[in-house]
């Protein structure tokens, strides 16, 4: 009995070595590099660099610190349709909502403050990857405007403003809300 339990034992430990051996290692897992395949993408379709706005994003695979520009292309059938947009802004404290239309590229000053709002660039169907900001049509489906809010010399807020979204990244302030209600067509 001790015989067929020892051949018994030897001959599942045999098995067991023979059945590990036969195997290989599993493969490593492999991630896809979204940041590789948005690059590729955004080479095949050539965007205009536009360093005169800053959309600087700290790069998933930088670990200095330092940051890259995202490139913000605006398809030729956007470009030239839009020439102002529209705030709303609250003062929270007085609790008062004023509307106001501001040009595109200019400056508009709230009233009684140092505070200045500055449009640069409206998406009517924004997009971002990691690398590239567009619109991916000329429809009103996701309206976004790049703004530079600034009280003096001071940038309080540089980034987008959403109109469907208003709470995405919105600007924060202890006494103004600014949030984007619409975009003005030219002509």
């Amino acid at each position: 009995m001790v015989k067929y339990f020892m051949v018994t034992l030897i001959g599942c430990a045999f098995a067991v070595l023979v059945a590990c051996s036969d195997k290989q290692a599993p493969a490593p897992e492999v991630s896809i590099n979204q940041d590789t395949l948005a690059k590729q993408k955004q080479e095949a379709q050539h965007p205009v660099n536009r360093p005169d706005i800053s959309n600087e994003r700290p790069s998933p695979h930088q670990e200095t610190g330092e940051k890259h520009q995202l490139d913000i292309v605006v398809p030729e059938n956007v470009r030239d349709k839009w020439q102002a947009v529209k705030f709303s802004i609250r003062d929270k404290k007085a609790d008062k909502t004023q509307t106001v239309t501001v040009q595109l590229g200019s400056e508009y000053t709230v009233a009684g403050t140092s505070i200045t709002i500055k449009p640069t660039v409206f998406l009517p169907d924004f997009k971002m990857d990691s690398h590239t900001i567009t619109s991916v049509s000329a429809e009103l489906n996701n309206p976004a405007v790049n703004v530079v809010i600034s009280d003096t010399d001071k940038e309080l807020f540089k980034g987008w403003l959403y109109s469907k979204y208003p709470d995405v990244h919105p600007f924060e302030h202890d006494t103004f809300a600014i949030i984007l209600v619409e975009a003005v067509r030219k002509g």
